[in-house]
């Protein structure tokens, strides 16, 4: 796990993929908890797959001082859409 999430880190979808892949990975279905760790493997496994052409590399923005997070963007979206929804304004 430690190997796949340094290779999202990186901005190496694939081979994080590849990593989670790997046929000596096994958790087994023994117990209920490694039955729910399988499902949640598969679950980010999928999440991944579906994504792999928008998971930037976080090591490189890190290194240039660029942001990682989108939690600004949501913001400053979130105020525009608030401010255009009251009545008294017009859209334009």
């Amino acid at each position: 796990m430690r190997r796949a999430k340094a290779y999202l880190w990186h901005g190496s979808p694939h081979r994080a993929l590849q990593t989670l892949e790997d046929p000596t990975w096994e958790i087994g279905t023994e117990s209920e908890h490694a039955k729910a760790m399988q499902d949640k493997l598969k679950e980010f496994m999928g999440y991944v797959t579906a994504n792999l052409t928008t998971i930037p590399n976080y090591a490189d923005r890190h290194r240039h001082g660029e942001p990682i997070a989108t939690g600004f963007v949501e913001s400053a979206v979130n105020q525009v859409v608030s401010k255009r929804l009251v009545r008294t304004q017009q859209m334009r």
